[in-house]
């Protein structure tokens, strides 16, 4: 037998976690966020819950238009009494099957109610995968910008150490003050922190990746992630975009099912005042002499004569519609503002980084380098070189903070138009 996707992705975790008392070593995973997507499909639990949740709904579904059970009656009847005056002799005994039966079109209604509210949960899985593959990517981009700086620092840090050494030799020399030599070992001391701080930073992103895959917070990365590109700027026109998001985004799915379940309710509520049918047949047993066995028919129909109690049900039915229809409407202008936001936000940071690496950051290595020619020659300072080291190490960080920043509203964007790019 086929099984389904769901289904499948619960199987896998669940075998994982049987076998999680294993003491072999984990592989080291990320080389792309496509890599760790695929894991975190399969692997996280939130997922496979909402997974299990939509299934729940689906064989709720199936049965929901189902005849109530029927009822099987024993009726004891004409029971004499004996000598002591307790039950004796019974005359008649009666065995008679009942059947309810909803009227006309009333199981179609919570047919149509179920499958809507099925439809809700199914959409309510599809938003937990798109938050949970907007994490990974987030996350995983944020372990490329520590990375990068942790290279950058130390790139900078050589520099500094060269600068420290010669300071000192001139200081020995008697070429330069006291102050140019500690200045030096404190920017070498700021670097030394910089690196510290990113590599715990570092280890705190794989611990948030790693519990996105269900995996130990200590389970090894790949050293050296490789970022995903971004897609040209002429696919992410907002005009473009919009209708994706509108038929796609899952939380607008939901609000939509939900409008659907209310107005298939508001239906079912409307037929409350038309009656129910028991329909029930008997076989008649007689124990008397002479008597003979028969059979039985019943036909029993409930009496909707509690108006007020039909009018509050059909009041209450049509305000959860009139909810539901303005939190549909809520939710497509929030899709529509945070599309609008993101893809503002998406340009901005383009643009930025796009200034930063053409322009600043070539101006800031030629000024470094200027700076460091003219202090081996001694035309310049160790504070000239610092100052130019800071500015390089600003621009350095003004570019991972735009890539990053491009990332995060990419994710986001696929989030709302409800896939990749």
């Amino acid at each position: 037998m086929k099984k389904s996707p769901l289904r499948m992705g619960w199987l896998v975790l669940l075998l994982t976690s049987t076998l999680s008392g294993a003491e072999e070593p984990l592989p080291s995973v990320g080389s792309t966020v496509d890599e760790l997507l695929a894991i975190a499909r399969q692997m996280n639990p939130d997922l496979a819950a909402a997974a299990l949740d939509a299934e729940a709904a689906a064989a709720r579904t199936s049965a929901s238009d189902a005849l109530p059970e029927p009822k099987l009656l024993l009726t004891l009847d004409e029971i004499s009494k004996n000598s002591s005056g307790w039950p004796g002799r019974v005359a008649t005994t009666k065995y008679t099957l009942q059947q309810e039966i909803p009227f006309w079109g009333k199981r179609d209604l919570r047919k149509a109610v179920a499958m809507a509210e099925e439809e809700e949960l199914r959409q309510q899985h599809q938003e937990r995968l798109l938050e949970l593959e907007m994490k990974v990517k987030v996350a995983y981009a944020d372990y490329h910008r520590v990375h990068l700086a942790q290279e950058q620092t130390e790139e900078l840090l050589r520099i500094v150490r060269v600068v420290v050494d010669y300071a000192r030799f001139r200081y020995q020399h008697g070429q330069a003050m006291m102050q140019e030599a500690t200045m030096a070992e404190a920017e070498r001391g700021n670097m030394s922190m910089e690196q510290v701080r990113l590599q715990k930073e570092r280890q705190r992103i794989r611990a948030r990746l790693n519990a996105l895959l269900n995996r130990p917070a200590h389970a090894p990365l790949v050293e050296h992630p490789t970022l995903r590109p971004l897609p040209v700027p002429e696919s992410l026109v907002f005009e473009q975009l919009l209708p994706r998001a509108r038929s796609t985004n899952p939380a607008v799915h939901m609000s939509q099912a939900r409008v659907q379940a209310a107005e298939e309710g508001l239906r079912l509520a409307e037929k409350s005042g038309w009656p129910d049918l028991e329909l029930g047949f008997g076989l008649v047993e007689r124990r008397d002499e002479g008597s003979q066995d028969g059979y039985e028919a019943m036909v029993r129909i409930n009496l909707p004569w509690q108006g007020e109690w039909r009018r509050a049900v059909e009041q209450e039915a049509n305000s959860k519609r009139l909810a539901a229809q303005q939190r549909l409407q809520g939710e497509e202008l929030r899709v529509e503002s945070a599309l609008r936001e993101a893809l503002s936000a998406l340009e901005e940071a383009r643009q930025i980084t796009q200034i930063t690496r053409d322009t600043l950051l070539p101006q800031a290595r030629i000024t470094l380098q200027a700076a460091l020619k003219g202090y081996e020659t001694g035309n310049s300072e160790a504070l000239m070189v610092l100052d130019a080291v800071q500015r390089l190490k600003k621009f350095q960080i003004e570019l991972l903070k735009g890539e990053f920043e491009q990332q995060v509203r990419l994710a986001e964007i696929e989030r709302l138009v409800g896939g990749a790019l």
